[in-house]
């Protein structure tokens, strides 16, 4: 009996390890560093407080092409990076981030809106200036 219990406990174990190591290597692929932007950028504007911050924000994260594509326009009547006129600091619990498998450079943004209790998702293009990522358009809006 212990030598059986013994057995399967290491067996156990054995299992545990080789299965967090194939999702550690799962999560090393989308430990990107633009994902990583992506999700510093939501998190900073869904708790965003004023527009000034909001500006700050999009300043940092977001490139002059696709800021001045929003500023011109002029029916816009919902904030293009979230779909939705309001923000609810929620939001960030459930943000993912995933790759777009097909295109290069294209990051699928999504979260889950309690109040319409739908999935919002995103489209985003993302390029490198310098060291850095930034958002350069928005496929969805």
């Amino acid at each position: 009996y212990n030598m059986k219990t013994q057995f399967l406990t290491s067996c156990f174990v054995g299992v545990l390890i080789f299965f967090s190591s194939i999702c550690g290597a799962q999560n090393k692929a989308s430990n990107d560093s633009a994902a990583i932007m992506l999700k510093q950028f939501y998190t900073s504007y869904i708790t965003a407080e004023e527009e000034p911050q909001l500006t700050l924000i999009k300043k940092k994260y977001c490139t002059k092409k696709i800021l001045n594509k929003i500023a011109k326009d002029e029916e816009l009547d919902a904030d293009p990076f979230l779909q939705a006129q309001d923000t609810d600091s929620d939001w960030v619990r459930t943000l993912v981030i995933s790759k777009d498998a097909q295109k290069p450079n294209v990051y699928i943004v999504s979260y889950m809106d309690n109040y319409t209790k739908k999935r919002i998702v995103n489209k985003l293009l993302v390029i490198k200036q310098g060291q850095a990522y930034k958002i350069d358009d928005i496929l969805t809006y």
